[in-house]
C-alpha cells in the first residue's frame, strides 16, 4: 500500500462537507491517541457507564458536540 502524505490529502478535505469534516477529525483526533494507556483506560471507563445506564441520548450527545 502507498504512504500518503498530508499535502496529498490536504485539498480532499478542503472539499468535505462540515459534518464530514467533523468526523474526520473526530477519527484523526482518536487515531493520535489510540495508543496511549491512559486514554485507552478513559474509554473502557465510558463503555462501563453506557453499559450501566449512565450513558447519554443521541439528541443529548449531538448537543454536546455541537457546543464543543
Amino acid at each position: 500500500m502507498a504512504v500518503m502524505v498530508f499535502a496529498e490529502i490536504k485539498p480532499q478535505i478542503e472539499k468535505l462537507p462540515h459534518e464530514e469534516m467533523l468526523k474526520a477529525m473526530a477519527y484523526l483526533k482518536h487515531r493520535l491517541r489510540a495508543d496511549n494507556p491512559e486514554y485507552q483506560r478513559e474509554l473502557a471507563q465510558r463503555h462501563a457507564d453506557i453499559e450501566a445506564g449512565r450513558g447519554v441520548s443521541l439528541s443529548e450527545a449531538k448537543k454536546r458536540l455541537e457546543n464543543g
